[in-house]
């Protein structure tokens, strides 16, 4: 995955596929400590020890499918090669966090790529689960939720066009505003 943007929509469908009802994504741009997160915190079904151990592995993967899974240990690779580190952590029936971080300014660091498209993919096509996304660059932050958003709205959906333009707006201004 040649984008950021890319290994969260993947982590993230892999919480919707765990059956998780909460989802929480935190991204961090920390130019002054050059350093770049993101983590993903979920309470789904969790994963078993036995996977939990291989899962950088690319022919560990839950799929019936297929026999590989390369999200995870292409997202470890990235990270690695950024001088960073990826850590899941695990309970079963409880829910799990992959937290991943990466040097900000290094060469090999992937582009965060269209990270509002795949914040509203993710809400808009998984309504009954409460996204949270939090992003926060140096000192500034911004967070917004589904159960949020659908507080305000009543009974208009998140799959409206109209909600789903301004969503697209707010995001992208809330974005360049971080950086202000």
């Amino acid at each position: 995955m040649k984008e950021l943007s890319m290994h969260i929509l993947d982590i993230a469908t892999n919480s919707v596929r765990a059956g998780a009802s909460r989802i929480l994504i935190t991204v961090s741009e920390d130019v002054i400590n050059n350093e770049f997160r993101f983590d993903i915190e979920d309470n789904g079904k969790g994963i078993p020890d036995d996977i939990l151990d291989t899962i950088k592995n690319p022919f560990t993967t839950s799929r019936t499918l297929r026999k590989v899974g390369l999200g995870i240990p292409l997202l470890d690779e990235n990270c690695r090669l950024c001088d960073g580190f990826l850590e899941i952590t695990s309970k079963v029936g409880k829910g799990t966090t992959l937290k991943s971080m990466m040097v900000y300014n290094h060469i090999d660091r992937p582009p965060m790529g269209d990270i509002v498209n795949t914040i509203i993919g993710l809400m808009t096509s998984n309504e009954t689960i409460d996204i949270g996304y939090k992003h926060c660059y140096n000192d500034n932050c911004f967070e917004i939720s589904t159960k949020d958003l659908q507080e305000e709205l009543e009974d208009v959906p998140l799959t409206s066009v109209s909600v789903i333009q301004w969503l697209r707006a707010f995001l992208a201004e809330s974005l360049e505003e971080l950086r202000v």
